[in-house]
């Protein structure tokens, strides 16, 4: 099974992907991941990718697709792959999908406002973990509960910085999502406004039906 968990910024991705990997015993992962490991290889295709990131520049999605589908012979991947808000825009869309198309594409909707509030409250330690300091905080302030590991926040969660990021949701993945439903996809949206434990249930009722 192929999950595909995606929705603006701040609207709990991490978090319920998190939980629902744990919970189906599959990979939740991200493009940004993958490429981060392909790079600390040390292999051709790991310096290749390092001299795009490197400038600011884009990688190609033939390559994030190659990372994919090597990510999903992996052994813990046998039951499928939760991936995390990829592909983000019609380009990366189309080369995705000659060879790895969604069971299910779950939305996570939430206002920009809420978007902004969530993350600006938002720490992570250096394992990945997120916690927010207004909806979930850890039990010891700036330290996270699974690892023990010190809580940090991202340089680019500035409210200018985080609006400028939903536009971009609004513009690029949006039009994706109905090219998907166009395409006969399962697409299901889910309200994020409301709690956690709320959220996940819905979310797990989905993926059993």
């Amino acid at each position: 099974m192929i999950i595909l968990l995606t929705g603006p910024q701040g609207s709990g991705k991490g978090t319920q992907g998190q939980r629902l990997a744990a919970d189906l015993g599959m990979p939740f992962v991200s493009a940004g991941e993958l490429l981060r490991e392909e790079i600390a290889t040390g292999s051709e295709l790991g310096a290749t990718i390092k001299s795009i990131i490197d400038p600011g520049n884009m990688v190609p999605p033939e390559i994030i697709r190659g990372l994919f589908d090597r990510r999903l012979a992996r052994d813990d991947a046998k039951r499928g792959l939760i991936i995390d808000s990829y592909p983000r825009n019609l380009d990366q869309l189309a080369v995705l999908q000659k060879n790895l198309v969604p069971d299910v594409v779950v939305v996570l909707d939430i206002s920009d406002d809420v978007g902004v509030e969530r993350l600006g409250g938002r720490f992570q330690c250096p394992e990945g973990h997120i916690w927010n300091m207004r909806t979930h905080p850890p039990k010891v302030d700036g330290v996270c509960d699974q690892d023990g590991l010190s809580l940090s926040q991202r340089d680019d969660e500035t409210e200018a910085a985080i609006r400028r990021r939903l536009s971009l949701y609004h513009d690029w993945t949006e039009p994706m999502i109905a090219k998907m439903q166009e395409r006969g996809l399962r697409v299901e949206r889910v309200d994020a406004l409301r709690a956690i434990e709320d959220v996940y249930k819905t979310i797990r009722g989905l993926i059993a039906t």
